[in-house]
């Protein structure tokens, strides 16, 4: 809930103007959620994987940098 004497219209202005393409990408049995960056790089959001070794890898821990191209 949100109490101001502002207008909505101001309070949210250019909220909407950043929008994230997300990309799926598999890394052995691992499908990987991330958010491009730029170029081949992109940030790591989830880890969707029915091995629980996966979400121990340290290079798969959400919020490190990753290569989309492998």
């Amino acid at each position: 809930m949100l109490w101001t004497v502002m207008p909505l219209d101001v309070v949210l202005a250019g909220s909407d103007s950043y929008r994230p393409s997300y990309v799926e990408i598999r890394r052995g049995q691992a499908v990987l959620l991330v958010e491009a960056t730029g170029g081949n790089a992109g940030r790591l959001i989830r880890v969707i994987s029915s091995d629980p070794n996966d979400y121990l890898k340290p290079e798969l821990q959400p919020g490190m940098n990753i290569n989309l191209n492998g």
